[in-house]
Formats: structure tokens, sequence, C-alpha cells
């Protein structure tokens, strides 16, 4: 199901297994790979890409793509003055856009 993508860096080139990353955002055309080792790695490219590659990951908004097999809980806010978000296994908060949060709770609840 996961292809092991071969990504280009500034030393040569990083493998990746889809199943080692916790999550991506975007900077800028660029996107900062999230480990479960807890290193961060600097990709040329952006988050489509990874999203097209990598379908089973969920995009929360247009800065976060995020692993849904390290997702450690789902805070849905009940107005849209406040926040949803996501927290991650390693405790870092996501925010989901509000265009997108009914489609993440349907797929977690699916899950």
């Amino acid at each position: 199901m996961y292809m092991k993508k071969n990504l280009p860096k500034k030393q040569g080139i990083k493998h990746f297994e889809p199943h080692s990353v916790l999550y991506l955002t975007g900077d800028a055309n660029y996107s900062r790979i999230h480990l479960l080792n807890g290193k961060v790695f600097l990709s040329s490219y952006n988050l489509k890409w990874f999203a097209q590659k990598w379908p089973s990951f969920l995009r929360l908004h247009k800065q976060a793509l995020v692993n849904p097999a390290y997702v450690h809980h789902l805070s849905v806010a009940p107005t849209l003055q406040s926040a949803s978000y996501v927290v991650m296994q390693d405790q870092v908060q996501l925010p989901i856009s509000r265009r997108r949060v009914s489609g993440i709770v349907y797929h977690f609840r699916q899950v």
C-alpha cells in the first residue's frame, strides 16, 4: 500500500517509509517532514505532492498533513469561534480548518 519515497535533500537523497512519518507541515513551497524518532527533514516537495503520493494521510489545513495512525486525540470545537485540533503522538497540537472538520471527524468515526 505504502511506497518508500526517495526525496532529494541537501546532502543527497533520503529514503522515507510513510509509516515512519508522524506529520508534515508546509513552509511555502517546501515541506517539513516530522518523523517518529523526533527528527525533522526539509523537502523541496510541497504538501500537495505528498497528499497525492500518500492518500491515506489527512489534510488538516493548507499547512498540515498528518498520518492518521499517529493521531492521539481529536478535539472538535462546539462553535466556530473556538478552534478544532488534533494532538499527535508527540503531543504537538495541529489545528484543523473549519471547512475540513466534518471530513476529519467522519474519517475517525469510520476507523
